[in-house]
């Protein structure tokens, strides 16, 4: 072959590629339709945007198929909506994944090593990313041998801070506990002074917990108020010992107690304390944290005038997202396209609901819409 005559098919045999590769990157790569949100004041529109941007970048990118899971703390009734977030995002992204609760157990160094053990199971186990919500910080070392392997980790509602993991995805606590003060504080605008309980967690080996309590205890405090913090439990002798001590701290309290903010999913607790003690409904202004069904009873009582509902269906509806974004686009690239929703470069805020109790059935409507109602 002369040479006039090679370079005339390599030039042809270039532009055919050219072409070819012009042609293809003008064409969605991977079409993804997500569900459609109903209307409703609860509806995060916000989120919804970002979520939105999201997807519109990953439409136009090489997919990825990798398989992404997700390991919750249990399979009760706080972690059903981050699971059907996660499977709702799985089946959008149209990707294979397992989202799994780690299986109950009383002893809590059993329930780590079972999540320690589901969680290597995925890291050696053909998985593009992982996300986990944390039981300890034991989990630390799994974590960084993922990242290591090039293996993406995102946490959820428990964050992993000194680990390697790249995203925190969950309630910003600081904030949340801030605007649950400020619920409480709008309650009580007709008093001048007053004590307030919280039923929160003042040590800082819970790092969540904690910043969650402070922040509900800096905004009662500007607001005037006193605010005493008793330790919260789960177990059976902490509830007990709640129920025997509360009642004693607002018979103590100087200026007298004229309200209670319960931090967590056990918040109804405060509740009981009031009804037990012959409160009548509102006396003690009582505002909590999650969608419980004992909290909503006692709402329905008149016991609790608002929750503060975390957003557990789109914590687990970013998890495929996030992790599926990071392999296809990038960290950097990620971050940038969730941006209105960081806290810092590590950490992505859901956000919370308040939910007054004249509203309860509005808000169950909008679970329903997403298929998480009771």
């Amino acid at each position: 072959m002369r040479l006039s005559s090679a370079i005339a098919l390599c030039a042809s045999t270039l532009a055919v590629l050219a072409l070819g590769c012009s042609s293809n990157s003008s064409e969605p790569k991977k079409e993804i339709v997500r569900k459609e949100m109903a209307e409703s004041p609860f509806r995060p529109s916000d989120l919804e945007s970002t979520i939105n941007g999201l997807v519109d970048e990953l439409t136009d990118v090489e997919p990825d198929d990798s398989k992404l899971g997700l390991i919750v703390k249990d399979t009760g009734t706080y972690w059903a909506p981050v699971m059907v977030g996660a499977n709702r995002a799985l089946a959008e992204l149209e990707l294979d994944g397992a989202v799994e609760g780690t299986p109950d157990d009383p002893d809590a160094d059993v329930a780590t090593d079972n999540q320690v053990a589901m969680f290597k199971k995925r890291r050696t186990g053909g998985y593009g990313g992982i996300g986990l919500a944390p039981l300890r910080d034991t989990l630390n070392d799994e974590v960084n041998a993922a990242v290591k392997a090039g293996i993406p980790v995102v946490t959820i509602d428990s964050d992993l801070a000194d680990s390697k993991r790249q995203l925190y995805v969950g309630t910003n606590n600081a904030e949340a506990g801030k605007t649950g003060g400020k619920t409480l504080a709008k309650l009580l605008a007709k008093k001048t002074e007053g004590t307030v309980i919280i039923y929160g967690y003042p040590e800082t080996d819970w790092a969540g917990g904690y910043e969650r309590t402070m922040g509900a205890k800096e905004a009662l405090e500007d607001a005037g108020f006193a605010a005493t913090v008793y330790k919260v439990g789960w177990a059976e002798a902490d509830i007990a010992a709640a129920l025997e001590d509360i009642p004693q701290l607002i018979e103590d309290a100087d200026p007298p107690v004229v309200g209670m903010i319960g931090m967590f999913s056990n918040a109804f607790r405060c509740a009981e304390v009031a009804e037990n003690m012959k409160y009548d409904p509102g006396e003690i202004k009582i505002v909590a944290f999650d969608f419980e069904p004992d909290t909503l009873s006692y709402m329905d009582k008149g016991y609790i005038q608002a929750t503060h509902a975390q957003r557990q269906y789109y914590m687990g509806y970013m998890v495929p997202y996030t992790l599926y974004s990071i392999n296809v686009l990038g960290l950097d690239k990620t971050i940038d396209l969730l941006a209105e929703q960081m806290i810092d470069d590590e950490r992505f805020d859901t956000g919370v609901d308040v939910v007054k109790a004249d509203q309860v059935d509005d808000y169950n409507e909008f679970l329903d819409s997403l298929g998480i109602g009771g």
